[in-house]
């Protein structure tokens, strides 16, 4: 199966790729954000965020938080929030990106956007790729892939996890939850996705809740089957760079 969003190398050649980049945990989602863009100095950017607010009907925020490529190594981001209003999550992002895309045009060599929290990327991708037909700025940009952030040492926990998703805080008082249950969004984002990301285990990891299985752990299996036939799966982020997510992609979505 080839990601829809994905376009041949032959339609990629000399534009601008934006990586849209999932994940079910902020903490994976940072960690996998901040190894790509540091394994590229012309990168922009983008990630996205929720935060309760009582003040707006549908009681979200929605945080933007856009880091510009600077010529001296020092970056500094640059934060908007507003609320969701009248739409869904995906809408309200897709649009926002559209228009923050537009306006970052030509000014950086790659694009990587975070999305929030247990969002999924293909309706993102495919609202881009039309909208790249669509406006002139969008002639110079393509979405070159969809990644995921897996972090290791939990995996099995959010896996078999039936709770809803936590989006934002702890606990029901400050909390902000998904509808869906955690491990459907994990499956999800994990199955959309043409590279899956896998953090590294800390320390023991999961591999010290394995014990009582004479220390075998099936979290690298369980990711492999749930990921495309063709997606690249990189059992450690750090060992990749955002060109070779595009250019992953790019070559599986090439037609034979």
């Amino acid at each position: 199966m080839i990601h829809p969003a994905l376009q041949s190398q032959g339609n990629a050649e000399g534009r601008t790729p934006v990586v849209l980049l999932t994940g079910a945990d902020r903490l994976s989602l940072d960690s996998v954000a901040f190894s790509l863009v540091d394994s590229f100095p012309s990168v922009c950017s983008i990630a996205y965020d929720v935060r309760p607010n009582e003040a707006v009907e549908s009681g979200l925020d929605i945080v933007r938080n856009v880091a510009k490529p600077q010529a001296s190594g020092v970056v500094f981001g640059e934060s908007d929030s507003f609320g969701l209003e009248g739409c869904c999550m995906s809408c309200t992002v897709k649009h926002d990106l559209e228009r923050t895309l537009g306006s970052l045009q030509g000014r950086a060599g790659a694009f990587l956007v975070s999305l929030p929290v247990g969002l999924e990327a293909t309706p993102v991708a495919q609202y881009l790729a039309d909208s790249f037909r669509l406006n002139e700025w969008g002639e110079s940009m393509f979405v070159g892939a969809v990644a995921n952030a897996v972090g290791l040492d939990e995996f099995e926990e959010r896996f078999f996890d039936d709770d809803r998703l936590c989006l934002y805080g702890m606990g029901e008082e400050n909390g902000v939850y998904d509808e869906r249950s955690t491990g459907v969004v994990v499956s999800r984002l994990i199955r959309e996705a043409s590279c899956v990301l896998e953090l590294p285990v800390i320390g023991a990891g999961c591999l010290a809740r394995h014990l009582d299985t004479d220390g075998e752990c099936a979290c690298r299996d369980i990711i492999r089957a749930i990921a495309l036939r063709d997606a690249l799966v990189c059992e450690d982020v750090h060992t990749v760079g955002l060109v070779d997510l595009v250019q992953a992609s790019v070559c599986a979505a090439m037609p034979l």
